[in-house]
């Protein structure tokens, strides 16, 4: 072999060491940084945030979002500014953030309907689960409520009068989880005539009810104890699991009575796609506000059941509601989407 072929190959090799020698410590200096910087970076919004509430103001969704804006607004030190956005009983405002960039700038606050049975039930173009989970702050109860000026004082009086006439069920548009409720109590008890009357939620459906528009309607708790208490809203059914207040009056379950239980749990949720230190330091804001003795004790005087979960769980327990809704779906001759 002669001397310049000689000399080209050690050349070469010099400059192949020198390349291996140069990835290797751009690999471990790239690998030092990953390992450091996600762990020492915080997500901090760039301007406003915007919480929609798919609903009209007022009622049990709104109130708790508008309080967790406010201490929101502390942790984050920028405005938080709730946005109503009803129609399609939480589908509207839900697309909405749906639809939005994912810097976590526009999040919502769901309730139960848009996210349990509203899906498989009505076409509304997009999957509410393939949303981003970040937390959640409470579920609601449920009961069944009709005026003073009805004359009703149980629900055996209302079902009485369903077997009459077309009772008028007031609800938060859509196909809800009050519609399922008033289709499961009808089922129950051998079929009662009823026609829905839609509105904006919660606040609306009791004010609906106190003016006489509508004979009876499915309602959570901030929306209507005040009401209780003055005796002007009766309760006649409680359709959650549990509502102590309610149970403390003699107010019977429809669990016990008809066998059927609504429940209507709550979730934080972004776009699909916020990111994971985006989405953590959220969360992080909403445990401080649920941590805040201040907010927490204005929180429980809606009294609907305030309590903490994570993303995940959040999500987990929507899952579980709305594979537990599908068999009750159908028992009700409801048509689900394929």
């Amino acid at each position: 072999m002669n001397e310049n072929l000689w000399k080209e190959m050690e050349n070469s090799m010099k400059g192949k060491k020198l390349l291996t020698l140069g990835i290797a410590i751009a690999w471990i200096f790239s690998s030092v940084v990953y390992s450091i910087a996600p762990a020492n970076a915080a997500w901090k919004p760039s301007g406003p945030i915007t919480l929609v509430i798919p609903y009209g103001a007022g009622g049990s969704t709104d109130i708790i979002g508008r309080l967790l804006a406010k201490s929101m607004e502390k942790y984050f030190n920028v405005p938080v500014v709730v946005e109503n956005v009803a129609g399609g009983n939480g589908a509207v405002g839900a697309q909405r953030v749906y639809n939005a960039k994912p810097d976590g700038l526009t999040i919502a606050m769901l309730s139960g309907s848009i996210q349990t049975i509203i899906p498989p039930t009505t076409a509304i173009g997009f999957e509410p689960f393939n949303m981003s989970y970040i937390a959640s702050t409470h579920e609601s109860v449920a009961a069944r409520f009709v005026s003073k000026k009805s004359g009703f004082k149980t629900i055996q009086d209302v079902i009485a009068a369903g077997k009459i006439r077309y009772l008028i069920d007031v609800t938060s548009g859509g196909y809800g989880l009050p519609d399922l409720g008033t289709a499961l109590l009808s089922k129950k008890n051998g079929g009662i005539k009823y026609r829905p009357l839609a509105t904006t939620g919660g606040a609306e459906s009791v004010l609906r009810l106190l003016s006489g528009d509508a004979d009876m309607g499915q309602n959570s708790a901030s929306t209507t104890v005040a009401h209780i208490k003055t005796g002007d809203l009766i309760p006649v059914l409680i359709e959650s699991a549990s509502w102590p207040l309610l149970e403390d009056m003699g107010i019977p379950k429809s669990k016990d009575l008809y066998g059927y239980t609504i429940t209507n749990p709550s979730a934080v949720v972004g776009p699909p796609g916020l990111p994971a230190l985006t989405r953590l330091e959220i969360q992080k804001a909403i445990k401080a506000a649920l941590d805040d003795p201040t907010v927490k004790a204005n929180m429980e005087k809606t009294f609907e059941m305030v309590r903490f979960k994570t993303g995940p769980q959040a999500k987990g327990i929507a899952v579980a509601a709305r594979n537990s809704y599908l068999p009750v779906l159908r028992s009700v001759g409801k048509v689900l989407i394929k």
